[in-house]
Formats: structure tokens, C-alpha cells, sequence
């Protein structure tokens, strides 16, 4: 009877340490905000909002909201280094980084645009790695990238951009089209197509929305970046 008493209590240690670990795996940070500017704030899976800040963790299932002339500098664990433009919400759907070939890495752009560089998940295993905004998802292949859903009114025609800065993209509809989008190159899904117009296309011209800030320096002087993972 004491024997069994003993395994039951050692049973019950077990368990309550495993449930412990599970909880503190699933409160580990995805990654940490390096520069902020404006009104920035969190909103987490859980519907609890905070304000982004500087040296601030963000986790999975964020979704980072910024204001009018506002921005966040984001770096993920593996390294991925990610720029919110100002009136944008970028929410990190998936993030797994445990030098696996099960890495893997889901941004979904719901308004506004980013700029992303690839991190050792996108070197290791780019097809675990992607990027959606509206019915578009992007995969990656060693790259450094812009996305934007652009409204009417604007001085780019309304759609979703994906624009290559450096290396290769492939741009997939739900509908089944797909692209390739090479460098200095930009694949586009217009809002409202026209008559027989493509669902996908390529376009030569660099779009008007991009820019280059304080923030994009900073993304460049990281380049090779010496900032720790975050554990």
C-alpha cells in the first residue's frame, strides 16, 4: 500500500511538472522589439492590449498595431528582422525556432505593410516560412521583402503588393494561381481586376508605397545581427 501511495504522489510530481514546463513553453517569447516610434500597441491572442515598447517581447498570436506616423522594429528569435509601417497590424500567427527542420515561421499582414529579412528559419527551411495578407500567401526563399495591402485612394493601385528587395518569392492565390517574383520585382493581386485582367501579375515598376526610414537603417545594420535570442 505505501508502495503504491509512493508511485501515485511520484505520478502526480510528474504530471504537475510536465503541465508547469508546457505553460512556461507556451509563454516563451517569439521574439523582442528593438526601436518603436509612435502609438504602438499589442494586442494579444488572449484580447488583452498593451503598449509595444522598447525591449518589449512579443509572442505568438500578437498582433502589433501601429498608429499614424508610426513604426515597430521587431527581431525574431532566429534572427528575422521585421519593420511594421505606420498604420499597419502584422499578427505572428506561427513561430517555432529549435534549429529543427519542424521550424517554422507565419506572419499574416492584416492592413498596412512590412518589411522582413530573413532569419535561420528562412535560411534552414524557407518552406516552412510565409507571409499572407488578404487570399495571398508568400514563401520565401533567402529573402528581404515588402508587403502591402493598399486601399483606394493611394498613389499605388489598390491590391496586395509583394515587393523582392533581395532574393525570390512565390506568390500563391487560393484560386491556384502562382508566381514566381525574382529581385527588384513585384508580384500584385489587384483588389477589383479588370475584364480579363490577370488575378496575378508582375509588375517591372518599383511601387510608390516603398520607403526607406531610420528603421531601415537600423534593419541594415543588422544585417549579421549580435543580438542574443530570447529565451
Amino acid at each position: 500500500m505505501k508502495l503504491f501511495s509512493s508511485i501515485f504522489k511520484l505520478t502526480i510530481l510528474v504530471l504537475a511538472t510536465v503541465s508547469i514546463s508546457r505553460i512556461a513553453f507556451a509563454a516563451d517569447p517569439a521574439g523582442v522589439i528593438l526601436k518603436v516610434s509612435g502609438e504602438t500597441r499589442i494586442s494579444a491572442a488572449s484580447g488583452e492590449l498593451r503598449a509595444a515598447v522598447k525591449k518589449g517581447r512579443v509572442y505568438v498570436g500578437d498582433t502589433l498595431k501601429t498608429g499614424l506616423k508610426a513604426q515597430a522594429f521587431v527581431m525574431m528569435n532566429d534572427k528575422t528582422r521585421m519593420i511594421v509601417r505606420e498604420n499597419s497590424e502584422v499578427l505572428i500567427q506561427a513561430f517555432v525556432y529549435e534549429k529543427r527542420d519542424t521550424d517554422k515561421q507565419s506572419t499574416t499582414l492584416l492592413k498596412g505593410a512590412l518589411r522582413s529579412i530573413s532569419g535561420e528559419i528562412g535560411k534552414l527551411t524557407p518552406k516552412n516560412v510565409n507571409y499572407k495578407a488578404a487570399t495571398a500567401t508568400i514563401g520565401i526563399r533567402g529573402t528581404d521583402i515588402d508587403v502591402a495591402i493598399i486601399g483606394e485612394g493611394q498613389a499605388d493601385r489598390a491590391g496586395v503588393y509583394n515587393y523582392v528587395r533581395d532574393g525570390m518569392t512565390e506568390v500563391a492565390l487560393a484560386s491556384g494561381e502562382r508566381a514566381l517574383v525574382e529581385k527588384e520585382k513585384a508580384g500584385f493581386i489587384p483588389e477589383n481586376p479588370k475584364p480579363g485582367e490577370p488575378l496575378l501579375q508582375i509588375l517591372d515598376d518599383r511601387p510608390a508605397f516603398l520607403s526607406n526610414s531610420g528603421f531601415d537603417t537600423l534593419m541594415k545594420q543588422l544585417t549579421n545581427p549580435r543580438v542574443p535570442s530570447i529565451r
